[in-house]
């Protein structure tokens, strides 16, 4: 049977509120990295002036270093407890803790940047739900309803990634220092997003306590089939192993997907006010827009994946290269190429500053003289267009083949790992990529993301054939099959 098409319709049913109370906490714990986007930066230079593009890329480095520890124990705390509500309730009380922080950084007289960063560890050790939720969904229904019950969580994920900067829009008329509750303690368009995530998290706990029911109708239990024959005892089933080097693919494959979504997403601010010339409030409002745009294009693909049941007649590899290559195609839109040699705004340290300074500062950055300026429309076209379609696509493709890869085992662990291989890409992304961009500007950087793409790419086509699902043996095949053999794995057709 084709791999595409799903297993036959056998088995217990899915507890489709469990799946849509799920998606819904999926987006709330994705709010929590990316609302704060386009505004952390320019609040960072607000309440510390000793902040740097360095320490703004620790920053953010810290909150995928808390998620790449915490997701793989909580998937393995979650499989030894067998259930993943006491794991999911841990995570949402750090993630509050992390905003209450966040939000109260100018109470402190000196050092803010440093209470920033213990709030954003905070609130990425909660967001190892993230994984939780993947893996409960992966197991929690019938594997004839895996595609569609993953595109609700996966579409849940993507579409909190995406929306959080644009909500981040509604929250720019405030201004700074906004509505001041008493002294250094504000309501402002900086602080608002944590006020508002707080709130999510709130709304998440009683999800999870009132709403929450969970069942698994995916796993295959115990093992154990029995014989058409009552006279006859039960016959095991060992479940076979996955395919490793398929698994890990899949992970090299969100590292490489996370790697240059953070990227952009890190560089955005800063790239903006540097070589576009934009104002903090044109940056934070420019760059809301364009993440409203990326955030509509992925909800009408999960829309349209949900509604129509696409799932049934979409073919998840040749959509998995096809996103991987549009990906490739907005680094090769938006490079600095030497043609058409519009130059950057530039500036030099002034003293007694008036007013703001907008464009690339020389006596900060070398490069400011020698890279051309990207097009604001050009760049902000292509980012909308070719990261709102293939970042859906990619999740989509990529959680159901990892999980068919897997099969029908509890998979807390594994798909801790994957989030391990995605909040790698949040560490070592945001730390080499800012030194990157202060030193050598964005051209190196365009460059060492192009290579990736190519080297993921080229691996998609190289193990095409191996990345399928995997194949329960029968009862009467037991004997005969390599657990760890090709020959128990299908394809697509």
């Amino acid at each position: 049977m084709s791999s595409e098409k799903g297993a036959p319709e056998k088995g217990p049913k899915t507890e489709w509120r469990s799946i849509y109370t799920a998606s819904f906490l999926s987006f709330c714990a994705a709010v929590q990295f990316s609302i704060f986007f386009t505004s952390m930066w320019p609040y960072l230079e607000t309440i510390d002036q000793d902040a740097t593009e360095e320490f703004f890329g620790y920053i953010v480095a810290t909150f995928s270093v808390a998620q790449s520890i915490s997701s793989p124990l909580f998937g393995y705390w979650s499989n030894r407890i067998k259930q993943v509500r006491l794991p999911m309730v841990i995570g949402i009380v750090a993630m509050f803790f992390g905003n209450l922080i966040y939000l109260s950084c100018e109470l402190l007289p000196t050092h803010r940047r440093y209470a920033l960063l213990v709030g954003r560890f905070l609130t990425g050790i909660g967001a190892a739900n993230v994984s939780l939720l993947r893996a409960y969904t992966s197991t929690a229904c019938n594997p004839k309803d895996r595609p569609r019950a993953m595109s609700f969580v996966t579409g849940g994920i993507a579409t909190g990634t995406m929306i959080g900067p644009a909500l981040q829009l509604f929250f720019t008329p405030i201004s700074y220092p906004g509505l001041v509750l008493f002294p250094n303690f504000s309501i402002s368009m900086y602080t608002a997003c944590a006020y508002s995530a707080c709130v999510m998290n709130v709304v998440s706990l009683i999800c999870v306590h009132y709403v929450f029911v969970e069942k698994y109708a995916g796993l295959h239990e115990a093992a154990v089939k029995k014989s058409e024959d009552a006279n006859e005892a039960p016959q095991k089933v060992k479940l076979p192993q996955f395919d490793r080097l398929a698994a890990f693919l899949c992970n090299f494959t969100k590292f490489s997907q996370q790697f240059i979504f953070t990227n952009i997403e890190i560089i955005g601010s800063p790239y903006a006010m540097t070589v576009f010339a934009f104002t903090n409030q044109q940056t934070i409002q420019i760059g809301s827009i364009a993440q409203s745009g990326v955030g509509v294009c992925a909800l009408i693909i999960f829309v349209a994946f949900i509604t129509f049941k696409l799932n049934k007649y979409v073919k998840y590899r040749p959509l998995m290269l096809a996103a991987l290559s549009l990906l490739l195609v907005f680094l090769l839109l938006t490079f600095p190429w030497p043609f058409p040699s519009d130059q950057i705004t530039t500036y030099s340290n002034v003293v007694n500053m008036t007013e703001e300074v907008v464009g690339c500062n020389v006596d900060k950055l070398d490069w400011c003289v020698s890279t051309p300026r990207v097009n604001p429309w050009l760049y902000y076209t292509a980012f909308i267009l070719c990261i709102g379609i293939s970042y859906p696509m990619t999740d989509i493709s990529l959680n159901t083949l990892y999980g068919r890869i897997l099969g029908p085992r509890r998979q807390g662990t594994m798909q801790g790992l994957l989030q391990l291989s995605s909040g790698m890409a949040r560490i070592l992304g945001p730390v080499s990529i800012s030194l990157l961009y202060v030193s050598y500007g964005p051209r190196v950087i365009w460059i060492l993301e192009s290579i990736i793409m190519i080297i993921t790419v080229g691996a998609w086509i190289v193990c095409y054939k191996r990345m399928v699902e995997l194949r329960i043996p029968t009862p009467e095949k037991q004997g005969s099959e390599d657990s760890s053999s090709d020959t128990v794995r299908s394809e697509d057709k």
